[in-house]
């Protein structure tokens, strides 16, 4: 049996193994995900999962904002808000808010990237610190490579998404809305009126990000001398943590 990485290049005996390439890598994550993780881990590549998911989210974001109505958006915020504290907000002042935020969706777009990529980033380095603190020897950009195509099922997510959101009718959605637009998380078949906390943890529970923590799980245990139980612990928590924690934002201000 060939355990080598796909498009890994075969090596004679006595020689390091062979890293993989770009376009192997991305292919390799589905197909053979624990050989193509170990070539990673070898020769740490990332760039052209990110570029991926970094035009994605532009696509994404560029298509979206135009049926997003900030208005309506803000206004039902508020309403809600109103329902629950007496807190109210004047005609006036939510037209201010909407002029403040409106955003051509180049701008937008402008705004969304550097944002994703200091996110990635950031994810990058928690991992990287969980590992390290599990007692793994791994480096940055081993976590980097393993991180970046752990994702690409949310790239793929992506992609499924753009033809839906461009279907969608101009000025048609709110913020909030808009997110129940791809049905592929819980959160997106709760009513409307569902409590704000649990509608944002249900929007966690979606079918791309499991498959990307997953993945990443797999990948985190081809990192040199990690635990198992750390490779689990590690990205598990850190994905629970955000999404209470966003939930727990989310109910503050909205809820």
């Amino acid at each position: 049996m060939n355990d080598a990485a796909p498009g890994a290049v075969p090596t004679a005996p006595g020689e390091p193994e062979p890293g993989i390439s770009p376009f192997s890598a991305l292919s390799g994550t589905f197909t053979s995900p624990a050989n193509t993780f170990a070539g990673l881990v070898r020769r740490p590549t990332w760039w052209l999962p990110v570029l991926l998911w970094l035009a994605g989210i532009a696509v994404v974001v560029l298509v979206s904002t135009p049926k997003i109505d900030m208005e309506r958006t803000f206004r039902e915020m508020f309403e809600a808000r109103a329902a629950k504290t007496g807190q109210s907000m004047s005609d006036q002042q939510i037209r201010e808010m909407v002029a403040r935020s409106d955003r051509s969706p180049a701008k937008a777009a402008g705004w969304a990237l550097p944002t994703s990529a200091v996110m990635f980033l950031f994810v990058t380095l928690l991992l990287w610190g969980g590992a390290r603190a599990s007692g793994s020897e791994a480096r940055f950009a081993q976590v980097a490579a393993v991180w970046s195509h752990a994702n690409l099922p949310n790239v793929v997510g992506l992609v499924v998404a753009i033809p839906i959101l461009a279907s969608l009718p101009e000025a048609s959605e709110t913020q909030f809305s808009i997110q129940k637009a791809l049905k592929s998380n819980v959160g997106a078949f709760l009513p409307a009126d569902a409590p704000v906390f649990l509608s944002s943890v249900a929007s966690s529970v979606d079918l791309f990000s499991l498959a990307a923590l997953a993945l990443l799980v797999v990948g985190m245990k081809k990192l040199p001398e990690m635990p198992s139980g750390g490779a689990v612990a590690v990205p598990v928590v850190l994905w629970a943590l955000y999404v209470l924690g966003k939930a727990a934002i989310a109910a503050a201000f909205l809820g």
